[in-house]
């Protein structure tokens, strides 16, 4: 459960439920919560109202646990213990797709943590059995080049 607090009065105005494990990444911009869970979900919440808008799942969501999220412009951007990481609107919820997936995705390969600008993504990546080598993986949107 993640709660909402009200700092001037110590309250809690919202406990937002619907994730079904240990909540991993979190990121705010202005009353938009993005949380990542290790139940594999990616959930985008209204903070003022204590809704759930969007769950991030479906055909599309992370096999495993998420390891972190970040909002970038009208994206989210969440990468998993499945090797991935995965680009979503963040207005609809809709996948657009994947943009890191490691050789080793599936049998150990991990994205620990991002990073994004508006116009680059850095990614730590390795693994958890040495089927992946630790390596920093960097996206350039304007060039569109991949360098590891």
């Amino acid at each position: 459960m993640i709660r909402v607090w009200d700092v001037e009065q110590g309250t809690c105005i919202h406990q937002l439920t619907g994730h079904l494990s240990l909540t991993s990444g979190m990121q705010l911009r202005g009353n938009i919560l993005v949380s990542g869970n290790a139940d594999s979900t990616v959930k985008i919440w209204n903070i003022e109202s204590g809704k759930c808008l969007h769950t991030l799942a479906g055909r599309n969501k992370h096999a495993s646990a998420v390891t972190w999220v970040q909002v970038v412009l009208n994206y989210v951007v969440s990468s998993g213990d499945d090797g991935t990481v995965k680009l979503w609107d963040l207005n609809t919820g809709d996948f657009i797709r994947n943009l890191v997936t490691l050789d080793s995705m599936g049998s150990g390969g991990v994205v620990w943590r991002i990073k994004c600008t508006d116009s680059a993504l850095v990614c730590a990546a390795g693994s958890r059995n040495s089927t992946e080598d630790t390596k920093v993986i960097m996206l350039d949107f304007d060039r569109t080049t991949i360098c590891s």
